[in-house]
């Protein structure tokens, strides 16, 4: 095959604190390159100017640590005080090769003023101290010199992150890489169901999504339901030529990640009884939905019915679940958020929990229930395709729309141990977990099948019907 190139840009912009969702995915795909002995990968980020810059020695040693969660994050300190929290912060920065993107500096203000849900002038102090550090470091830092870059090697493969994708796509400069690009399509939420979104953020993404169909060679999607949403965008739209389609489905990673270190994956007594929902808290995810099902149940269940744990990062346009809690007091005590965990306490809450939920409304994987099955844990899901993908077909259905039926799939889950334990069992027999080997050497087959020439990118036209035959 030719010479295989895999852009770091995402796991440097997001610093060394725990992944989700897409930069999980897109860290597993990065860890996996770096183990991988069957052929060469040289490595390397996109700069502000969109060129290629290859990584030296002391940042590929850097990035090792970064993938594999061997370095310091902007988590714990209960107790110590601002300054402490803040020296630590900077320290954290100071070390890091690359200033780290704007997602750390949010993640790196909660630590600081401990405000969850990104708001209030401490927060807001914080982030302001965070960048104006990094714009210092940035001055002061000497020049970086130019090295060779893989965009333009004419015999090469160049994966492209999701944030060099944002970047290139931003600055609007026509493609001038002679290498053959490939990139991954998690989703096309913000095109085909653009009210979950911010408009801001709907417009980048329709610009990104642009120019990645006019720009990579090939497309590797995340799951079949995302690969058939990319063939009728492109299909319904005036793109000239359209790269091709494949699909690597990512499995979860989480459970993989923690195996390593000594922790015990027998459930734990943990007293209370939970029910554990994973996901960053936003509109498309359908945390109201859970709340008025745990609302409903509550009087009819008692202590039977246990806490629901809402487990993620605070989003956007939650307002309507802030105002359903402030609403009725009493779930105060049967709804418990948590934020800003590390991948182990992540991973002891799938252990112990006594099952899980994923009402969400539409997801282009479902990387939070593949999680679940990872562990063990069932999980009932919403009827958006790509999670009854993501589970392989094994667990429980129901309507996202649909309180009703979400109350008595629940109440089910929560008074017959008996149904819960044959669901566990059919985790244990059918479930087959895709390993982060199976999925960066999937990638590596669909980028091999390229052949060694400078193919042609098909047109619409000429492509539908491998797209039809990638897909199944």
């Amino acid at each position: 095959m030719k010479k295989l190139y895999i852009d770091a840009s995402l796991p440097f912009r997001w610093g060394p604190h725990p992944p989700v969702g897409i930069p999980r995915v897109e860290t597993a795909l990065i860890r996996q390159a770096l183990r991988w002995k069957a052929s060469p990968i040289g490595f390397f980020i996109v700069d502000a100017h969109g060129r290629g810059q290859m990584l030296d020695d002391a940042e590929l040693r850097y990035l090792r640590q970064l993938v594999d969660d061997e370095l310091e994050q902007p988590v714990g300190g209960e107790g110590s005080s601002y300054l402490a929290r803040l020296w630590k912060v900077l320290s954290i920065m100071r070390a890091a090769p690359f200033a780290p993107g704007r997602e750390f500096d949010r993640v790196a203000a909660i630590f600081l003023s401990g405000s969850e849900k990104r708001r209030g002038l401490k927060f807001q102090l914080s982030k302001t101290a965070i960048r104006l550090f990094k714009i210092m470091k940035s001055a002061l830092c000497p020049c970086r010199l130019d090295t060779k870059d893989p965009l333009k090697e004419e015999n090469a493969m160049c994966f492209l992150s999701s944030a060099s994708v944002h970047e290139l796509a931003a600055i609007k400069r026509p493609n001038k890489a002679r290498s053959g690009i490939f990139t991954l399509m998690h989703d096309l939420i913000p095109i085909d169901f653009p009210q979950f979104v911010g408009p801001h953020h709907a417009r980048g993404f329709v610009r990104n999504t642009a120019w990645q169909l006019e720009n990579s060679r090939l497309l590797i999607c995340v799951s079949k339901y995302t690969a058939e949403r990319v063939r009728c965008h492109a299909s319904a739209s005036s793109f000239r030529r359209i790269p091709l389609v494949a699909v690597a489905s990512p499995g979860a990673f989480l459970r993989e990640g923690v195996a390593d270190r000594e922790m015990s994956f027998e459930r734990q007594n943990q007293g209370r009884k939970f029910v554990l929902y994973c996901s960053t808290i936003e509109i498309r995810k359908n945390h109201i939905l859970l709340l008025k099902v745990w609302h409903r149940l509550l009087p009819l269940l008692g202590e039977r019915l246990p806490t629901l744990v809402l487990c993620g990062r605070w989003g956007w346009m939650y307002e309507e679940l802030v105002a359903f809690m402030a609403q009725h007091p009493e779930l105060g005590e049967h709804v418990q958020f948590r934020s800003n965990l590390s991948d182990r306490q992540l991973a002891e809450l799938y252990r112990d929990a006594e099952f899980s939920v994923y009402p969400s409304a539409v997801e282009g994987w479902g990387l939070g229930a593949a999680e679940c099955l990872d562990f063990g844990l069932p999980v009932l899901i919403s009827d958006a395709p790509s999670l009854t993908e993501a589970t392989q077909g094994l667990m429980p259905t129901i309507p996202a729309r649909d309180v009703e039926a979400w109350c008595a799939a629940v109440a089910k889950a929560c008074t017959d141990p008996a149904w819960l334990g044959q669901l566990r069992a059919t985790i244990a027999l059918r479930y087959r977990p895709i390993r982060e080997r199976e999925f960066f050497a999937t990638i590596v087959d669909h980028v091999t099948a390229l052949g060694s020439s400078r193919a042609w990118v098909p047109t619409v036209a000429q492509a539908r019907p491998q797209l039809e035959q990638i897909n199944g």
